[in-house]
């Protein structure tokens, strides 16, 4: 298999993984918003660990502001499309001025979401939000560290094969 095709198949398989394991996790504490924890899962899984890591804290800080900033709107305006219009404003400044421009968008996201849910209790709806995107992007770091070491463990097994053929081929016999 060309490296490019097992690199899709390692990324992609690292995804599946994440996201199953992060809704097995809220299936098994019975939590609500397991949907939340399997998305944050796949979309912070990267080709590897450190870039996954940097996409984790980025969507946990993004949701933090977008939800917790679009739940205190909801609770201050009547009327959702005025909630939405301050709501992702101030969430876009925010995240200028903090310096934190790559969590703009999924702070937009989570903003839009907790104002638009059906749900009429907006705090705890945001908190279980906030919870599902954490576990989700823990799921995902520690299934990309299982990878980073099976595939560190792969690579060493046939670079030693690799070693004893060749130090067979060279005279060993």
């Amino acid at each position: 298999m060309q490296p490019r095709h097992a690199e899709a198949v390692i990324f992609s398989a690292k995804a599946a993984c994440g996201g199953v394991m992060a809704a097995l996790c809220y299936d098994f504490f019975h939590l609500p918003g397991a949907v939340w924890a399997a998305i944050s899962a796949v979309l912070v899984t990267q080709p590897d660990l450190h870039a996954s890591l940097k996409s984790s804290l980025t969507r946990v800080v993004a949701n933090l502001a977008g939800a917790f900033g679009g739940a205190a709107l909801a609770g201050i305006f009547n009327h959702a499309l005025l909630a939405l219009a301050v709501g992702v404003m101030l969430t876009g400044l925010v995240c200028y001025f903090l310096k934190v421009e790559d969590a703009m968008r999924p702070a937009f996201a989570a903003v839009v979401i907790v104002i638009f849910t059906a749900d009429t209790t907006k705090w705890h709806n945001s908190l279980d939000r906030v919870v599902a995107v954490i576990v989700g992007c823990a799921c995902a770091l520690i299934i990309g560290f299982l990878f980073d070491k099976l595939s560190t463990g792969l690579k060493l097994f046939q670079n030693q094969k690799s070693s004893e053929k060749n130090g067979k081929n060279s005279g060993g016999e």
